[in-house]
């Protein structure tokens, strides 16, 4: 097993096209997992990250965020039974789960997006889908474009 992370691609069998209506951003990227483990699992595990440089950025884009009117509520959770239609757990809603895939996102005046959290044997594909809804949506996500790749990567790269 290495940790390294690779550009990849939404999975055929991926449900998260069906939650974004127009795709003007897209991005994807795998990893082999250390182990196996329940989609949910991971799924918590990346969401509570403990990395300083997370921490830092996605720290400064809410101050920053909320001045513009972007949702930046964080909803923290440990328990795999928050993880359902619906609720909030981290910066997401969930939309959609089942025993290999999570989709979560949000919409807002700006932009809507979602995530997959995709998992195949010990393969694990997180695709990020974007649809800006207006002029300063598209701004927002080519400023924070290089900082989504690092979260993302680095993400996956500290999950154990």
């Amino acid at each position: 097993m290495n940790n390294k992370v690779i550009v990849s691609f939404l999975p055929n069998s991926s449900n998260a096209n069906s939650f974004i209506s127009k795709i003007d951003f897209a991005d994807s990227y795998k990893i082999e997992l250390l182990k196996d483990e329940e989609i949910k699992e991971i799924y918590l595990k990346l969401l509570s990250n403990n990395s300083t440089l997370i921490k830092s950025l996605m720290s400064f884009r809410n101050k920053i965020m909320s001045l513009f009117g972007f949702k930046t509520e964080i909803k923290h959770s440990n328990n795999v039974k928050d993880i359902q239609v619906g609720n909030k757990v981290g910066f997401f809603t969930i939309y959609y789960v089942d025993e290999y895939e999570i989709i979560a996102g949000e919409k807002d005046k700006h932009l809507d997006f979602c995530v997959s959290f995709y998992k195949n044997d010990t393969i694990l594909t997180v695709t990020t889908l974007v649809q800006y809804n207006n002029f300063f949506g598209k701004i927002y996500m080519n400023l924070v474009k290089p900082f989504h790749k690092l979260v993302v990567k680095n993400m996956l790269r500290n999950l154990k």
